[in-house]
């Protein structure tokens, strides 16, 4: 337990010692520092994650409406056409059954 606490200790020694470094270093940061450092680093790694988050979207929501497109007009016209026609003659045969006359 006792070289566990020491650890312990020194990680947080250490970490103040890195804040402590830190907080030195802003001081004495130029203005062409902060600005690479809050544009160049932060902000554009964030808009670039974002703009290539909307990118992936955007490339799904196409490809899944290709799909459906390919889907709705995967069968030929002449086809359907045809599956219609045959269909009408069912409905037609039916009605005809049931007494209607047209």
């Amino acid at each position: 337990m006792g070289q566990e606490a020491d650890a312990n200790k020194k990680i947080k020694d250490a970490r103040k010692a890195l804040d402590k470094k830190v907080i030195d270093r802003y001081k004495v940061l130029t203005e062409d520092e902060v600005k690479t450092m809050v544009v160049d680093d932060k902000w554009m790694a964030a808009i670039s994650g974002d703009v290539k988050t909307e990118m992936e979207r955007i490339s799904q929501r196409l490809a899944r409406r290709i799909k459906e497109l390919a889907e709705r007009y995967d069968s030929p016209m002449p086809a359907m056409n045809a599956q219609v026609d045959e269909l009408e003659m069912k409905v037609n045969g039916h009605l005809e059954k049931m007494g209607f006359d047209f």
